[in-house]
């Protein structure tokens, strides 16, 4: 998600748009240059510092919390989280904060940047974020809230991502948005549906489909780079990929078939 501060451009658009709670989140993290990236909430870095062997050592962690969140309607969405404890519950006082958040926006600002990515428009929970007491491993809290489209905004492009952080560390356990919902009985996209069994993964991926569907498939990483693909065999539903070689962390498989495709994510033991 990305934050715009009064600073170096007091007249950016992004930034005049919501100025309380731009100014709110970048004094959160003590932001006083930018660009500036802070990751899980705790390790804040220059851009210019920020490699592959950075990225890959954050992708590789794991969380004992899950964050699920649906969304329906068009212009008005009602939005439902399920915040799951999936490891041992830790230790901390939580709060979970969602936003409504702008996949792409084409502005051109005095730096000459023309395009901006996943741009932070409004809290729709508490701007200081909704206390929540973890559930114990294996349970889960729920909470719902509602959102209005703003008229300025693009409306297929707006999501909204829920994330919960320590209030005293700012450690951000686990983020979730629709778009990365990991299990479902229906598939909202109208892409082929199918199940990954015995999610978290050890040594073999499983897929198993609704029903043969002639396309391929893609293994991801959470940068939306790919890892490995290959075609699916139109006269089965199961598919076995053997993945003892890959890293810890949470991976996307994604099936396409034709112009439909579903992803999903999944987690390598």
């Amino acid at each position: 998600m990305t934050v715009h501060p009064s600073f170096p451009y007091t007249a950016c658009t992004l930034y005049q748009a919501n100025k309380t709670e731009n100014s709110l989140r970048a004094n959160y993290y003590a932001i006083n240059s930018t660009p500036t990236l802070v990751i899980h909430g705790t390790s804040k870095k220059s851009l210019s510092s920020v490699n592959a062997a950075v990225l890959d050592a954050e992708l590789n962690k794991t969380s004992p919390v899950q964050v699920v969140v649906k969304e329906t309607g068009s212009s008005l969405r009602n939005i439902s989280v399920e915040i799951k404890t999936v490891g041992n519950k830790p230790s901390g006082t939580f709060r979970v904060y969602a936003a409504a958040v702008e996949r792409k926006i084409n502005l051109a600002s005095p730096n000459g940047e023309k395009v901006h990515h996943n741009v932070f428009r409004k809290f729709i929970s508490q701007a200081d974020g909704d206390p929540i007491s973890l559930s114990d491993n294996g349970g889960s809290q729920n909470l719902s809230y509602s959102l209005t489209i703003d008229p300025s905004w693009v409306e297929n492009e707006v999501y909204v991502l829920v994330w919960v952080q320590d209030i005293n560390t700012k450690e951000v356990l686990n983020s979730g948005n629709k778009y990365d919902i990991t299990s479902s009985t229906t598939n909202p996209s109208g892409g082929p549906d199918f199940h990954v069994l015995a999610n978290p993964v050890k040594s073999n991926l499983i897929l198993q489909l609704e029903k043969p569907v002639k396309g391929e498939y893609y293994v991801l990483n959470l940068m939306g780079q790919l890892i490995e693909k290959g075609s699916l065999n139109p006269y089965n539903t199961n598919l076995e990929l053997g993945v003892d070689h890959y890293k810890k962390g949470i991976y996307l498989v994604r099936i396409q078939s034709g112009g439909l495709k579903t992803t999903k994510r999944w987690i390598k033991d």
